[in-house]
């Protein structure tokens, strides 16, 4: 049976987010793993590398931002947060497409004498013979 709201396609494909809106046991055990070794930069590193492998950037951020009001863990979850927006925006940027090369002159030639052909041929077919 098919779903009423279907998640985006990527969060389906990597294990992100299962049928009954779980999300997977891989991040779990990562973000476990991030949570009691909280002061290792290693854990953080590792659990932002794969975030990013699998592109599950939202949920990891989601995670961190939960602890944003928390006395003791509040200052690293917002240094996480900076790091996952510095991540997304190089993404983003790596994935933007390339800028339009120029156009060979032997097609701008080639559509500039089409042109001449056309203006040409309706010229003589507007204006009367003699």
């Amino acid at each position: 049976m098919r779903r009423a709201v279907a998640e985006p396609r990527s969060q389906r494909d990597n294990g992100w987010v299962h049928e009954d809106g779980q999300s997977a046991p891989w991040l779990d055990s990562l973000w476990q793993r991030t949570l009691e070794a909280w002061d290792d930069d290693a854990t953080h590193a590792a659990l932002l590398e794969h975030a990013l492998r699998t592109e599950t950037l939202p949920e990891v951020a989601g995670r961190y931002r939960a602890l944003l009001d928390d006395a003791a863990k509040g200052a690293r979850a917002k240094a996480q947060i900076d790091a996952i927006v510095l991540a997304a925006t190089s993404l983003l940027f790596s994935k933007k497409t390339p800028a339009p090369g120029k156009t060979p002159w032997p097609i701008t030639l080639s559509a500039v004498g089409v042109c001449l052909l056309l203006f040409s041929w309706l010229a003589w077919e507007l204006f009367p013979h003699r």
